[in-house]
């Protein structure tokens, strides 16, 4: 057949995968500066390079796209992060704090405000921009694993099964898209068996909780020409509630499983064995900085302790706890504890115990719209759906058990990020299914539709 203008034109041309060279610019910054954080330089203390590259990059971008940064959704976040600054400068200054601890503490703080600043303005609620920056985190873990390589145990738990958990999860995405469930739920099974033959805790519990959050018994249906169907959001988020909590159960009973049934090698074994004798469970067992954290909070809630702040007596009481309760032999602490931090081990008791109370509204408001991204994931799902709801997962783990350190922080910011452009989609899948008013594939704007009905057409009914 001769091609003429008019086929030419109707034949579908192939979709680039950079449709212009901004795009790409914009995902190469995103690996870049996820991929840098293999690097840190040493300065008052260690500072990965991800950050490096977010302040190089971060002028440029306020420049030329600042208004991303500064949408109104985002108010609450830098609204309790510069709370969260005043009450460590406020703390440290009171309590006379050195000042490496001081310039530690506050860094803390301001970096992961320019960590989530950087990647609002390069991501800009794009899904292909959240790609990008995952898997520019995939030779990060494959470099930490490196480094353990002696022991195959410690390089799965700190970086080659996180590496191997995201390649699974964004194929997983391409899956669960197209509705093929058997597939992706064997995805997250096989990725939680891996974690149990290499006695990886925690990421078990994270595997089999976003499973149950993704199954697709809890995807709300809707269409634009009906509008959403009115559903029993309250009943949705206990089943959801629940069935996570199933999971957790679960994922403590593989656990034992495993360590009854020789899973592990000796060492593991035992010390899994050990906290599942314990008074208080596997969980403070595993965490026992949780319960003197609370008591470093009880003593002084509101100013804190300060910036990195040593006091043996913690120590002292961390090791009382764990003898008391069966988790250890000894009421005698390491030499090295009485010389460390107080005990916090999470990113809210944490920020709590060092810059007092704004430090733990901070992190109490992002454990909550964090809960809330996860539970409107799964209501509403989407093609990234597995990816997000293992993320987001996984931070409310950080959150409450993981201290905070490192790129821990641009990956917390991302972490944040995910679910802020969670309910920015959610807004926007509302408005059209409450004004289903589309023209040749077009979504008229609000103030348009407004326009043309009052304005243009002013009499009509």
């Amino acid at each position: 057949m001769p091609v003429t203008a008019a086929n030419w034109s109707a034949r579908r041309r192939p979709n680039r995968l950079w449709p212009s060279p901004a795009v790409f610019y914009n995902d190469l910054a995103l690996v870049v500066l996820a991929s840098s954080a293999m690097f840190n330089v040493n300065l008052v203390g260690s500072l990965p390079g991800c950050e490096l590259v977010a302040i190089a990059l971060l002028p440029f971008l306020l420049l030329r796209h600042g208004q991303r940064a500064l949408r109104r959704e985002y108010l609450w976040f830098y609204l309790l992060l510069g709370l969260w600054l005043f009450g460590t400068v406020a703390g440290d200054t009171y309590l006379g704090s050195t000042m490496t601890s001081r310039v530690k503490g506050v860094a803390r703080v301001i970096f992961l405000g320019l960590d989530f600043t950087t990647l609002a303005i390069l991501i800009n609620r794009k899904t292909r921009g959240m790609i990008a920056f995952t898997l520019g985190f995939v030779p990060v873990m494959l470099y930490i694993a490196f480094h353990f390589r002696g022991d195959f145990l410690v390089a799965w738990k700190f970086g080659l099964g996180y590496a191997i958990t995201l390649l699974a999860l964004l194929v997983s995405c391409y899956y669960y898209a197209r509705r093929r469930h058997w597939i992706y739920i064997s995805i997250f099974l096989g990725m939680a068996a891996l974690n149990l033959i290499f006695a990886a805790r925690s990421q078990i519990a994270v595997d089999l909780i976003s499973l149950a959050l993704v199954l697709p018994i809890f995807t709300r249906k809707s269409t634009l020409q009906s509008g959403a169907v009115k559903t029993k959001e309250t009943l949705r988020v206990v089943v959801l509630l629940t069935v996570a909590a199933g999971a957790a159960y679960a994922a403590n009973q593989a656990i034992k499983f495993g360590a009854s049934h020789g899973f592990f090698d000796e060492g593991i074994q035992d010390k899994f064995q050990t906290q599942e004798q314990g008074k208080l469970g596997v969980l403070v067992g595993g965490r026992p900085e949780t319960l003197v954290a609370i008591q470093a909070i009880r003593d002084s809630p509101i100013i804190g302790h300060g910036s990195f702040a040593v006091d043996p007596k913690y120590a002292f009481l961390k090791q009382d706890i764990e003898y008391e309760n069966g988790y250890a032999i000894s009421d005698n602490p390491d030499p090295d504890e009485d010389a460390a931090g107080i005990p916090a081990h999470s990113h809210l008791t944490q920020s709590w115990v060092e810059s007092g109370l704004f430090g733990g509204i901070f992190w109490i408001y992002v454990l909550f719209i964090t809960s809330r991204g996860i539970l409107l994931r799964a209501a509403r799902g989407s093609p990234m759906t597995p990816l997000y709801s293992f993320l987001l997962v996984g931070f409310i783990w950080d959150i409450l058990y993981s201290p905070m350190g490192s790129f821990d922080r641009i990956w917390g910011a991302f972490a944040m990020l995910i679910t802020y452009n969670l309910f920015a989609a959610a807004r926007l899948e509302d408005w059209l299914a409450r004004r289903p008013a589309i023209t040749n594939r077009r979504v008229i704007h609000p103030r348009n539709a407004i326009r043309r009905r009052y304005i243009a057409r002013p009499y009509s009914s």
